[in-house]
């Protein structure tokens, strides 16, 4: 019984519950049907995007957002991040998404498409204030809900002891995958990775805060040396575990609001280095669709077949998760060497796994560079010995 795997840690935990109460808690979802989601692979990509991002009348519309997401994106994205809900007020008390409202009835359509995550954050200030089997119970109803992966932030634990605090997420980890196997508990982490210590033992992915700020200095700088240098500081993490990758999260700008008179390219090469590091990466719907507030879906389609613009970003991006999906060396789990020998304009990572070894070259400055490469261009499928990489290209070579 689930109860009994818990306990002990649960027992360390400043906790006024009844093992009756705890009990009846996990018995009252022993009969719910559930469902697994995947496991992770190259296949795995995650599209951040708001529930109102796409209106008809002038009002949110989910019926409008699914048909948009399973027309234009479902062959190329495996998740939703669903970030906010409506048409539901919300109240201070609130999580990200509040467990009380009718999950299964509004958001139920996009599970059969794609793979839910949510935030899981309470908002708390000290131990005594938290409600573990209340919020244990808000946690398994998002599992219920059809999330199969949930991100809980670090840092909303305000005022509760470090120790305290890995316990809770080591109960939620437990209960997870109890619920779903192939379920992931994201760690949300804004500090130093190398701090982490026993967090990584109770998450199966750590966020990674820092990829924005290093990609945007690489651009100004047209230098890719401190961008490597970062990212073969990242340790390897255990078997079964790995990192959540994004260029720009919900509370912040979209990644390309923080560049000087973004190109396309500068957006491409930019997801090109999202893509090519060892972890799941999170796309952002704002920079995809080329939208900040909501939108009419009917307009939003005009607009993405007649602006070259955002026609060409949508599509470059696409064509990179497609590319992605097709080769095991972009699993989440595929082993990432960082090279930071060779030309300092371009940011090299080469990806190995089921015996497949890519060379993944994203230019970083506005000047073309010329590499000696042997394999095949994994965008064109032609075998290639010297590349030309325009400012801010991109080659993906299967050696």
């Amino acid at each position: 019984m689930l109860w009994e795997t818990v306990e002990p840690i649960i027992n360390q935990l400043e906790d006024d519950h009844t093992i009756e109460e705890w009990q009846e808690l996990f018995m009252k979802w022993d009969n719910h049907h559930w469902h697994d989601g995947e496991e992770l692979s190259e296949k795995t990509g995650v599209l951040m995007i708001d529930s109102n991002a796409v209106t008809t009348a002038g009002s949110p519309d989910l019926d409008a957002l699914h048909d948009l997401l399973k027309q234009h994106v479902q062959a190329s994205i495996s998740d939703l991040y669903l970030v906010s809900l409506f048409p539901y007020s919300a109240k201070p008390t609130d999580t990200a998404v509040n467990p009380r409202i009718r999950l299964y009835e509004d958001l139920g359509r996009f599970k059969h498409e794609f793979e839910l995550m949510y935030d899981t954050d309470p908002d708390v200030y000290n131990e005594m204030q938290f409600n573990l089997l209340e919020e244990t119970d808000a946690f398994v109803e998002r599992l219920a809900q059809g999330a199969t992966k949930l991100r809980v932030h670090v840092q909303s634990f305000r005022g509760m002891p470090e120790e305290s605090i890995q316990r809770v997420i080591k109960v939620w980890h437990t209960v997870l995958h109890h619920y779903k196997p192939h379920g992931q508990l994201i760690l949300a982490y804004e500090g130093d990775v190398s701090e982490l210590g026993s967090y990584m033992s109770v998450a199966d992915a750590i966020c990674h805060f820092d990829l924005a700020s290093h990609t945007m200095l690489a651009f100004a700088q047209g230098n890719a040396k401190k961008l490597s240098d970062w990212a073969n500081r990242i340790e390897a993490p255990e078997d079964g575990k790995t990192y959540f990758n994004f260029l720009s999260m919900a509370e912040r700008d979209p990644f390309e609001k923080n560049l000087i008179e973004p190109s396309v390219e500068m957006i491409l090469a930019a997801h090109s280095i999202l893509f090519s590091l060892q972890g799941i990466p999170a796309i952002d719907y704002r920079t995809l669709l080329g939208v900040e507030t909501p939108i009419d879906h009917d307009a939003l389609i005009q607009e993405l077949k007649t602006d070259p613009y955002r026609l060409q970003v949508f599509s470059g991006i696409v064509s990179q998760l497609n590319v992605k999906r097709t080769h095991p060396a972009f699993s989440p789990y595929a082993t990432q060497r960082i090279d930071t020998t060779s030309n300092q304009r371009v940011f090299t990572v080469e990806r190995k796994a089921e015996g497949e070894t890519l060379l993944l070259h994203t230019n970083v400055s506005n000047e073309p560079v010329t590499l000696k490469v042997n394999g095949t261009n994994l965008f064109t499928g032609e075998p290639v010995e010297t590349i030309e990489l325009d400012a801010y290209g991109v080659a993906w070579i299967k050696q």
